[in-house]
């Protein structure tokens, strides 16, 4: 492991002030953190990937200021420290930013923490073996990942996101019109990917081919499923997994839902009517169809046997292992009906940035 300081560029992309909110900070993190400063100009904060994370699981959105969700008087880094004293700062803090500051406080430098963990993520499971009957009749003779989006497939996309995030050994489930995939992608190696494949049998559920698996993981492994459209940071996904110390982490997303009435609200026990809110918005974390797992989450899938994956995580919870949600705030579609098919076309079109707030 070392310690690596950015670009001067890049250093100065990530001086935000106190008042931003967490849109406009997180065009600022191409490292994944930003140095907050006040309004003289000297360091009063951090924000990361993981703190932006963290707020949204604890209700902030993307116009909250980042002064609620930051790290308040962060550690950093004098100009005159050494290499060596940086490096034992970071290992010892296990932070993997380190302001680098003046003598009167001014933000200088960012130290960046490279291979912080020694291990990586060891593979990825495909699940491609539904029918997609809500895309029907574009399904009847195609399967669904195989559907154009633009000029490339569903899995054409997972493919080169993975490849991106450096996640080159992957296997794919099949069932349903399943040669047609083996034969799109064949080993992997036009995508230069390792590709393997867990045949189907039967349809076995979104979880079931988990036990199909030989030989079994050593390392933590991505799961999900083969119909999305994502450019979620994979590699920012597994640093917050292995911190957090989790067995089996749970991509989601957040979704807003308008009651399109007002609703009326009761008073009491009778008939008077206390309060009517005009078409309230309720929002809620859903499932977004992407997990890491540890190898042994694999032994609670029972062998070659119809199996879902909220049964999974409901049983990996009643095992007392410990399943954590990680909120995804990067572009993602689930290509599961002809609408949101059309959707993801226009958004592909336009190019839209991957911190862009998508409306359900």
């Amino acid at each position: 492991m070392v310690a690596e300081q950015i670009t001067k560029k890049d250093f100065e992309n990530a001086i935000v002030n106190h008042r931003v909110c967490i849109e406009e900070a997180l065009s600022h993190m191409g490292n994944e953190a930003a140095i907050v400063v006040d309004d003289d100009n000297k360091l009063c904060g951090i924000v990361t990937d993981g703190d932006i994370r963290r707020g949204f699981l604890a209700g902030a959105g993307m116009q909250t200021p980042i002064s609620e969700i930051m790290t308040i008087s962060p550690i950093a880094a004098r100009s005159k420290m050494s290499r060596e004293e940086i490096l034992s700062i970071m290992l010892k803090k296990q932070i993997r930013h380190l302001p680098v500051v003046d003598n009167e406080n001014h933000p200088i430098g960012l130290e960046l923490l490279k291979n912080q963990y020694d291990d990586s993520i060891g593979a990825a499971v495909l699940m491609a073996g539904g029918k997609g009957t809500r895309l029907r009749p574009l399904t009847d003779y195609t399967p669904k990942p195989l559907v154009r989006i633009g000029e490339n497939t569903i899995l054409d996309n997972v493919l080169n996101g993975l490849k991106k995030s450096g996640v080159c050994d992957i296997a794919i489930s099949v069932n349903y019109l399943g040669e047609q995939i083996k034969n799109h992608v064949k080993n992997g190696s036009s995508y230069n990917l390792s590709i393997s494949y867990l045949e189907e049998k039967r349809a076995l559920g979104t979880a079931g081919a988990l036990s199909l698996i030989q030989p079994r993981p050593s390392k933590s492994f991505i799961v999900m499923n083969a119909d999305l459209l994502t450019e979620i940071d994979y590699q920012a996904f597994y640093r917050f997994h292995k911190k957090e110390n989790n067995d089996f982490s749970v991509c989601v997303r957040t979704i807003k839902n308008t009651i399109p009435y007002g609703v009326v609200k009761l008073s009491g026990c009778n008939s008077r009517i206390g309060d009517v809110v005009e078409k309230p918005e309720h929002s809620y974390l859903v499932n977004a169809g992407i997990y890491l797992m540890e190898p042994k989450i694999i032994e609670l899938v029972p062998h070659n046997q119809f199996f879902d994956m909220v049964s999974l995580i409901k049983k990996a919870i009643d095992s007392d292992l410990k399943v954590g949600a990680f909120p995804i705030y990067e572009y993602w579609r689930d290509i599961g009906q002809h609408d949101q098919m059309k959707i993801a076309a226009r958004e592909l079109r336009k190019k839209k940035p991957v911190t862009e707030k998508i409306e359900e």
